[in-house]
């Protein structure tokens, strides 16, 4: 149990990046970019898959508004909430 517990601890902490990275990105930005911010706030290595999960998870939340302008390139588009 311990470990499922630790795993919440580091989602949270992983979230709360992703969130904070999104509020400093421009309004057109791209996901390179976008994981690379998160990184560098959480001061660790974390794979770009579970920043972008986090990332589609606020979206689905409705804690963030944005949209995929295109998909090959990872480019988004930040939208009024």
């Amino acid at each position: 149990m311990e470990q499922q517990l630790e795993l919440e601890v580091k989602t949270a902490t992983v979230r709360k990046a992703a969130l904070e990275a999104f509020r400093q990105m421009p309004v057109k930005f791209n996901s390179l970019t976008y994981c690379l911010t998160v990184r560098n706030i959480l001061n660790k290595m974390t794979m770009d898959g579970t920043i972008l999960r986090r990332l589609r998870e606020q979206l689905e939340d409705e804690v963030i508004n944005y949209r995929t302008i295109n998909s090959n390139k990872g480019i988004y588009e930040k939208l009024k909430t």
